[in-house]
């Protein structure tokens, strides 16, 4: 499970990354976040995966992504962008962007990008009553 802190975008935009995320069992810890309150969510989660709209504007990525990764060393910054462009993938890069997601996006390229979900561990199967047969000792087995 990712504890996701969500930054710039549509506010509908911010509504459906939402949702995927939960579905997916991941912990948003953030969403519609500036400036100041934002890295303030940063610095106060373990782990955090900034998930980041190329197009924010307040604050500016290029500024924020560094600002973030300042905060709290162990974020891993996730860039959502329609640009193809490999002057942004460079430029990304050499900000310290873990993953760039391409819009329009496949939902597992959003997951992927993000980290694993956390999946609950399947329950253990209970013992067998004393004295039933087990694959072992069964009548064919004896």
């Amino acid at each position: 499970m990712a504890n996701v802190v969500i930054v710039g975008g549509a506010e509908e935009a911010q509504l459906i990354l939402r949702g995927l995320l939960r579905l997916h069992q991941h912990r948003i810890v953030g969403a519609g976040l500036q400036g100041a309150a934002a890295l303030e969510m940063l610095r106060q989660t373990k782990e955090p995966v900034l998930l980041i709209d190329v197009d924010s504007k307040e604050p500016p990525w290029t500024e924020f992504v560094p600002d973030a990764r300042r905060a709290n060393p162990a974020t891993r910054v996730v860039l959502l962008t329609p640009s193809r462009s490999a002057r942004l993938d460079a430029q990304a890069r050499s900000l310290g962007v873990s993953a760039l997601v391409r819009r329009p996006f496949a939902i597992q390229e959003l997951l992927n990008a993000v980290g694993p979900a956390s999946t609950p561990m399947p329950p253990t199967p209970p013992d067998p009553p004393v004295g039933s047969p087990t694959p072992e000792t069964g009548p064919d087995n004896v």
